[in-house]
């Protein structure tokens, strides 16, 4: 007997994660070669970050980013906070420092490749204007002194020039797709945007 039997939830997801592979096998990462050397306004290194607060059981929070090398997407992680956090600059400070580790293995993995001499700041995307003042040398309120050692680490990659964090919309950042529901519409537009298919349509236009 089957004692693992998925919850009738947890199939139905299963289920629409299939159905959804089967009507779009036409898509994938697409890679375009960039027609220009890349500047201070168009880094190397980018990444779109975001988190939900108190969304999922147990008030856990959600934490998503992309990654991106060149204009193209290299890696991508969603995943449940294993802590409760108490507020949504909490979640979104813990989702930069995921993506902060993130960096530090890229920009180490590039180096070694020695496809650039430099690789500049790493330029991060982020919708929560509070989680962007902390990282940016504001001083700890007493609200956010508990947020511990690694966002310590976050900040110091800020002074040391490794990352640089700018704020974008929620209406228009598309890490919003890995951490909360949106419609089709908004879903497609996102998925289009990471994937690479305005960069494809620009290339050939």
């Amino acid at each position: 007997m089957w004692q693992n039997k998925p919850s009738f939830s947890l199939w139905k997801r299963l289920l629409h994660i299939v159905k959804y592979l089967s009507q779009t096998p036409h898509l994938g990462l697409i890679f375009v070669r960039p027609h220009k050397p890349f500047s201070p306004d168009q880094p190397i290194l980018e990444a779109l970050c975001d988190a939900s607060f108190a969304t999922e059981p147990a008030s856990r929070s959600r934490l998503g980013w992309f990654f991106f090398v060149g204009g193209g997407l290299v890696s991508w992680d969603t995943k449940v906070i294993s802590r409760v956090v108490t507020s949504s600059t909490e979640a979104e400070c813990h989702a930069l420092v995921q993506c902060g580790k993130e960096n530090v293995f890229q920009r180490e993995f590039l180096s070694e490749l020695g496809f650039w001499k430099n690789l500049g700041p790493t330029l991060v995307f982020q919708d929560n204007t509070s989680a962007i003042s902390l990282t940016n040398g504001t001083k700890c309120h007493k609200r956010s002194k508990h947020f511990g050692i690694e966002f310590e680490a976050f900040k110091q990659y800020i002074e040391l020039g490794e990352m640089r964090v700018e704020h974008r919309s929620t209406n228009t950042l598309a890490a919003d797709m890995l951490t909360k529901n949106l419609s089709s519409e908004k879903f497609c537009a996102f998925r289009d945007e990471v994937m690479g298919g305005k960069e494809l349509q620009q290339h050939f236009n």
